[in-house]
C-alpha cells in the first residue's frame, strides 16, 4: 500500500482540498493508498513513499525516504493523475488507466 502525504503551509485548508482529490484519482485509478495531509515543516521527516505538494514548497518538504512532486493546480485531478501516473510508471505498479 502507497502511502501519499498532502502538504501546505499550515496542514488545513489546501492540503485538505489536495488530499480528497488525490483520494478520488486514487481510487478511479484502482491503487491501494494511504493519503494523509499535514503542515510543511513535519511533511519532511514523515515516513510516506510520496509528498505531493506546491511548487513553492518542493525544496521545504524534499527528503531523503520519500519521492516529492509539484502540483501546480490542486484542483486539478486530471493534474493530479498525470503524477500519479507517471510515478506508478516508473514503479511498475498497476493501476487503470484513464478511459
Amino acid at each position: 500500500m502507497l502511502r501519499i502525504v498532502t502538504v501546505c503551509g499550515c496542514g488545513q485548508g489546501s492540503s485538505l482540498i489536495l488530499r480528497m482529490w488525490t483520494e478520488d484519482v486514487i481510487r478511479e485509478m484502482g491503487i491501494e493508498a494511504k493519503v494523509e495531509n499535514m503542515e510543511v515543516t513535519s511533511a519532511k521527516g514523515a515516513k510516506c513513499d510520496l509528498v505531493l505538494t506546491s511548487k513553492a514548497l518542493v525544496p521545504v518538504v524534499e527528503g531523503q525516504n520519500h519521492e516529492t512532486r509539484a502540483i501546480n493546480n490542486y484542483l486539478d485531478k486530471g493534474l493530479i493523475r498525470k503524477e500519479l501516473e507517471a510515478y506508478c510508471d516508473e514503479r511498475g505498479i498497476v493501476y487503470k488507466k484513464a478511459t
